[in-house]
């Protein structure tokens, strides 16, 4: 496959497939904004300290908590059938994701990224 221009995609037509993809950026982190530990234990029926002990780290920059990730490097939040687990309380990260930002794999990994690169560039042709 060949390496797609960069360019800055009009996301207007941006799509989410639930692939999960971006939940398996290599490397990523979520992190967890004030409250949302509180919202994703509450999703997961269990109390905030025990979610905080069972699901996050300190980030290794430790300014902020981050959820775990399994062992394949996908975050923990994704379950077997690839979606996420907590959808309905899902991190704003998560929320933002390809709006707010991206990283520079994003548009390899993500289909719905990789689709409008594609077709930016076959009409830049």
């Amino acid at each position: 496959m060949a390496p797609l221009p960069k360019m800055t995609p009009d996301l207007s037509s941006f799509r989410c497939r639930r692939c999960g993809a971006c939940c398996r950026i290599p490397g990523g982190l979520v992190r967890l904004r004030e409250g949302e530990s509180a919202a994703l234990a509450a999703a997961l029926g269990m109390d905030e300290r025990t979610f905080l002990d069972e699901h996050t780290l300190l980030a290794p920059d430790r300014r902020s908590l981050v959820l775990r990730d399994h062992a394949d490097g996908s975050c923990e939040m994704l379950g077997e059938d690839g979606l996420c687990r907590v959808h309905a309380a899902k991190p704003a990260q998560c929320r933002e994701f390809p709006f707010r930002w991206r990283n520079p794999d994003s548009a390899r990994i993500c289909p719905g990224l990789r689709s409008l690169a594609r077709e930016a560039a076959e009409r830049a042709e």
